[in-house]
Order: structure tokens, then C-alpha cells, then sequence
């Protein structure tokens, strides 16, 4: 019977790995401020630049002046056996008529294979 091998903890192993772990994770955070710091600068620049043109066009635009938001009420909801369905329709600011239908085309319905004469089914 083969004993059963178990993995002994050696804290002084696991402590010294820790830190050399912490230490290479300095080292990556250096580098990478060393290598791509380059990339913030781009960034902040790409950022002002986009600034510029947004407020450039800002001026050049008519500027639109949008209606003052009446509140809007659903209320009182009538007492029905449904509850409330089928009664949001009746409000003018809810009517669905002003949009078109969502269907462009009228889709056709496939020929059912028992109203074909040439069909052979598996004998």
C-alpha cells in the first residue's frame, strides 16, 4: 500500500515566493508606464481635439429649441375586468395611428405539399 503523498507548507517558501511575485508586478507597472505612458498623452490630446469640433459645430448648427415637457398622466386608470388594457389607446397622446405598419411587405404563405399533385412521399 503506497502511501499517500502530501504537499508539505513551507511558509518561509510561500512567503519569499509572495514577495517576488509583488516584485515583478512593480517592475510590469514600471515598464508600462515606461513603454505606454505615451498612450494617456494621445488620449487627452484625441479628447481635445474632439472637444474643439464638437463646440465648432455647436456654433455652426442651428440650435433646436424643443417644446417644454407637459407631464404626461396616465390616470385614473378605469375600473374594468382587464384592468387596464385596451384603455391607453383612447388617449390622444398615446394613439398608435401615427405610426405605419412595421410590415413592408405582405409575406407569402408557402404552397402545402399535400395540394401539389407532383409530390411523392416516401412509400
Amino acid at each position: 500500500m503506497a502511501k499517500e503523498y502530501v504537499p508539505k507548507l513551507d511558509l518561509n517558501t510561500e512567503a519569499f515566493q509572495m514577495r517576488a511575485q509583488w516584485k515583478k508586478v512593480d517592475i510590469c507597472r514600471k515598464q508600462w508606464f515606461d513603454q505606454w505612458s505615451w498612450l494617456l498623452d494621445e488620449r487627452i490630446q484625441t479628447i481635445a481635439e474632439s472637444d474643439k469640433i464638437r463646440r465648432e459645430s455647436a456654433d455652426i448648427l442651428p440650435q433646436v429649441i424643443s417644446k417644454l415637457e407637459t407631464t404626461k398622466t396616465l390616470k385614473p386608470v378605469p375600473v374594468t375586468s382587464t384592468g387596464i388594457i385596451g384603455w391607453l389607446s383612447t388617449k390622444s397622446d398615446c394613439q398608435l395611428e401615427i405610426y405605419t405598419s412595421w410590415l413592408s411587405k405582405i409575406p407569402v404563405k408557402l404552397p402545402d405539399t399535400w395540394d401539389n399533385k407532383d409530390y411523392v412521399g416516401n412509400k
